[in-house]
Order: structure tokens, then sequence, then C-alpha cells
């Protein structure tokens, strides 16, 4: 019974990793600060998440964020 709640408990802050890498990637932190904040390898990581997840799309000239206020785009 230990051996389950265990077993489980290790799945569950596994995928809370995976989730976490997935955000983090999804903002722009490079592989190697996110592996270093999680204390895995940089190889490690990157058998937790799918395939293609960590292809990241160049940003444009045009993509830049604009300052906003209220909902409101400043110039």
């Amino acid at each position: 019974m230990e051996n389950k709640l265990l077993k489980e408990l290790v799945d569950e802050t596994r995928a809370v990793k995976k989730l976490l890498i997935l955000q983090l990637l999804r903002n722009d932190v490079p592989q190697r600060q996110i592996a270093s904040m999680l204390e895995i390898s940089e190889a490690t990581m990157s058998r937790m998440i799918p395939r293609g997840t960590m292809v990241r799309k160049p940003r444009s000239a045009t993509s830049k964020i604009v300052g906003r206020e209220e909902g409101h785009e400043h110039e």
C-alpha cells in the first residue's frame, strides 16, 4: 500500500514538472535555465516532454508588444 502511494506521488510530481516546463518554454525561458531551476539535466528534460514542443517560433519585428493600459494601445 505504501509503495503504491509513493508511486502515485512521484507520478504526480513528474506531471507537475512537465506542466511547469511547458509553461516556461511557452514564455521563452531557455531550456538550459529551466533544467537548472528544476535541478535536472537538459537531456532528462527533453525526455519528459513531447517531441516538437521545444521548437521555438521566430519572433518577427512586427510582433513587439506595445505598452498597454486598461486594454488601450499607446504609441
